[in-house]
């Protein structure tokens, strides 16, 4: 992964001008888990950090522990099938513990996603999600870049701090298979 700041030195007729930096690294995509299986929405009573984190199983869940240089998310997913329908909850914590450090953190609901199989084939032989529509975003400046038009939607976040993230699907097709994949900047 590339450096978050780039310096660069121009001269132009025979003058210096001053370094500039740009704060977007390119991040490859990385797939960073699977779902195979639904699980219910997390109650509101039960979205303490070791429930979450600790307790939910894999299949049912994926886990990421945010690169501490990421602050704008973008994600994409991939599914088995053209019109696979998907929705998916993204819980966010910023740590473990509270400032005190003995305090258990609790996650939120960061956002729920209305996932919809598109027809571009995907890396795994899959098809990318095409259609994605976000509600109950609690962060701001979310944005969903082409969605419906049968090629690869993209959902961008800003995260705000945050550096943990759970997703669970709550509807999944029956043998569907729901891969997503991240970049960040």
């Amino acid at each position: 992964m590339l450096s978050s700041a780039f310096a660069f030195q121009l001269t132009r007729s025979g003058e210096d001008i001053a370094p500039g930096f740009t704060a977007t690294p390119q991040v490859l995509w990385e797939n960073i888990g699977n779902l195979t299986s639904s699980n219910s929405a997390l109650a509101v009573t039960a979205r303490d950090y070791s429930e979450v984190w600790t307790d939910l199983t894999d299949a049912k869940t994926i886990k990421w522990d945010v690169p501490n240089e990421a602050s704008i998310l973008e994600l994409r997913f991939q599914t088995t099938a053209d019109a696979d329908s998907t929705t998916v909850n993204m819980y966010l914590a910023a740590g473990a513990t509270m400032r005190d450090g003995a305090t258990e953190s609790q996650f939120l609901l960061g956002a729920t996603l209305a996932l919809t199989g598109g027809t571009q084939t995907g890396t795994t032989s899959n098809v990318f999600v095409d259609t994605i529509v976000s509600t109950d975003a609690v962060l701001s400046g979310s944005e969903t870049l082409d969605s419906a038009a049968n090629r690869v939607a993209v959902w961008r976040v800003d995260l705000r701090g945050y550096k943990k993230v759970v997703i669970i699907a709550t509807t999944l097709e029956g043998s569907s298979t729901l891969y997503a994949d991240a970049r960040w900047y």
